[in-house]
């Protein structure tokens, strides 16, 4: 299984952070590669939520997912439910009022014993570039808000 860990500490109050990226309309502004996040349930937010998912990092992803742990102003935690398996965890800490630490791990498992990790490998720097062009990207949207 791969593994991606990426922090940035921004200086933007941990509520102003919280409220735009806990909304899901707004992934496609700042999450690299998503082309599609489509609500499959009434409920956008919160734990149980579900979304078809769709990506072109290297290579089309695509993906059920679903919210399986939702800690409001500070947490949410999203696992694959078919397609592209995979786990993502988001966490934001307030370092002081004007400063917010945002992080994120992203779990993810190619099939197929042997060729599976060697397509993880050559999956890993792709994804490693999506999340600093992510994280960029919401930096600068979060500054101008």
């Amino acid at each position: 299984m791969g593994r991606i860990k990426h922090e940035n500490t921004i200086e933007v109050p941990i509520d102003t952070v919280w409220d735009y990226m806990s909304e899901v309309s707004n992934l496609p502004d700042w999450m690299f590669g998503l082309s599609e996040m489509t609500p499959l349930t009434d409920q956008t937010r919160g734990e149980g939520a579900r979304f078809q998912l769709r990506m072109k990092v290297g290579a089309r992803i695509d993906s059920v997912l679903t919210v399986t742990r939702w800690v409001d102003g500070r947490e949410i935690d999203t696992a694959s439910l078919s397609g592209f398996e995979n786990k993502t965890r988001w966490k934001l800490t307030e370092i002081d009022p004007q400063t917010t630490k945002i992080s994120v791990q992203i779990d993810y498992n190619f099939p197929g014993g042997f060729a599976g990790k060697a397509l993880s490998k050559l999956f890993e720097p792709g994804v490693h570039a999506a999340v600093s062009a992510s994280d960029h990207k919401l930096n600068s949207i979060l500054k101008a808000l």
